[in-house]
């Protein structure tokens, strides 16, 4: 287990490959008085951040409200995967909604791509350190599968995706676990925290407001306007964004009753010099396909970063290094003997559907939460269509709209959770002992 680094006020981040590279913390002051504002975002993870930052552009004044430090939870924790897509498959979105309206989801999905990439490079974001490429791989030998899957997205969606064949597959991964794979070149991998503490200094620069350390209370409603109360203060304002993701705590009832926290887990190994170009002939970031797939990529600076597992109990295993030491070493044996320098956990924000939550849920209270561990390419979709809709009365968003909320089963939905990633498990293990 590793210890909390000490950075600034109240509650540290969590010891992290992030927080061991990350650029100066923001420091922001808590709140400790009244404050007016068109708008107070709750939740400073990259969708509230991604908000705060369209908003202000925009023109509209904005208080952000974050309980402990800008990106603290998943968004700074995560794998820093950055592809199109969404918790829930294509293919289910297929089903429900038909072709059309699922390539147009899609293309949303890709458009967030862009923002990260796009704001990255013109707001020239310190350290955020973007390498190119994507590959989704199979454990087991599901040729026409991965070839369909790739035609399809070239074909019906107009994504470019390149489909690998095996022994092309393991010369950019140098394992035979692994047998065919669909390379995505418009993917890359970065860091998450850092582009999130970059947007959150331009929004502060726009003359945006951020209060580390406030955890927001209560909300009433007070004439036309709402007022959010925290531990020693309070804004008022026209209207709420609530972006807290995993992690509600119980501050808005309906949401809490209809999300899931899931835990995942990630670790970071010590720079392995020559190691890395042995187990890894590309820059690209991989990921299986499995449900609680395991995900992985070379930093920047030479280190396996690995990501894998799923529990809906929200609960961090006391052997956490020992599981993912044997995780990574089932693909990679060669690093039995590395030595892993951090490794952590974070809670994702899931609904039932596996899609994001995004409307206005009542007069001038908005709610853009349950990305599915798709934070980063959602977050900054989510800050761009709420702001278009305030501003601008803009409507893309409501192409989300058949997601709404699903209970999430209470006290037994973590236990049910739990009992889909046991049997997804099992059907994934028979296939790679049947065609593996």
């Amino acid at each position: 287990m590793t210890q909390p680094r000490t950075d600034g006020l109240g509650l540290s981040y969590r010891d992290t490959y992030y927080t061991r590279t990350m650029e100066a913390s923001l420091d922001a002051s808590p709140l400790s008085d009244r404050v007016d504002a068109d708008i107070c975002i709750i939740g400073g993870g990259i969708a509230g951040i991604s908000c705060a930052y369209e908003l202000t552009k925009a023109g509209k004044s904005v208080a952000l409200l974050e309980a402990d430090q800008i990106a603290w939870g998943a968004s700074g924790r995560n794998g820093g995967v950055v592809t199109p897509g969404f918790a829930a498959s294509g293919s289910a979105i297929e089903k429900k909604l038909g072709l059309a309206t699922a390539k147009q989801i899609f293309d949303l999905s890709r458009e967030g791509v862009d923002i990260f990439r796009e704001y990255t490079k013109t707001l020239a974001l310190p350290g955020v350190g973007m390498r190119p490429g994507a590959l989704s791989v199979s454990r087991y030998r599901d040729t026409e599968a991965m070839r369909g899957y790739a035609r399809h997205k070239n074909d019906a969606y107009d994504y470019p995706m390149e489909y690998v064949p095996t022994e092309e597959l393991r010369e950019m991964v140098r394992t035979e676990r692994y047998f065919d794979g669909v390379y995505d070149p418009q993917g890359f991998h970065a860091h998450s925290l850092n582009y999130c503490l970059g947007l959150a200094r331009e929004t502060q620069r726009l003359g945006g407001r951020i209060f580390e350390n406030t955890r927001a209370v209560s909300m009433a409603r007070q004439g036309a306007e709402h007022s959010v109360t925290t531990q020693s203060g309070s804004v008022q304002c026209k209207t709420v964004i609530l972006c807290q993701g995993g992690m509600v705590d119980g501050f808005h009832k309906r949401l809490q009753r209809n999300l899931l926290p899931i835990g995942t887990f990630v670790t970071v190994t010590e720079p392995l010099g020559n190691l890395a170009d042995e187990i890894i002939a590309t820059s690209a970031a991989i990921v299986d396909t499995r449900m609680a797939c395991d995900y992985f990529r070379i930093t920047p600076d030479g280190r396996l970063l690995w990501g894998g597992g799923m529990t809906g109990m929200a609960t961090e295993p006391a052997n956490l290094e020992q599981q993912m030491r044997r995780a990574f070493t089932s693909v990679f044996p060669q690093l039995a003997d590395v030595k892993i320098d951090a490794t952590w956990s974070g809670l994702l924000g899931y609904a039932r559907h596996r899609m994001p939550y995004l409307r206005e849920m009542h007069d001038r209270i908005w709610a853009a939460t349950g990305l599915g561990g798709h934070g980063v390419n959602v977050g900054p979709l989510v800050g761009r269509l709420i702001a278009e809709a305030i501003v601008d009365g803009g409507q893309r968003h409501t192409v989300l709209d058949p997601y709404g909320l699903t209970w999430n089963g209470s006290a037994f939905g973590p236990l049910a959770a739990d009992t889909v990633y046991y049997w997804e498990a099992v059907k994934e293990r028979y296939l790679e002992w049947r065609y593996g």
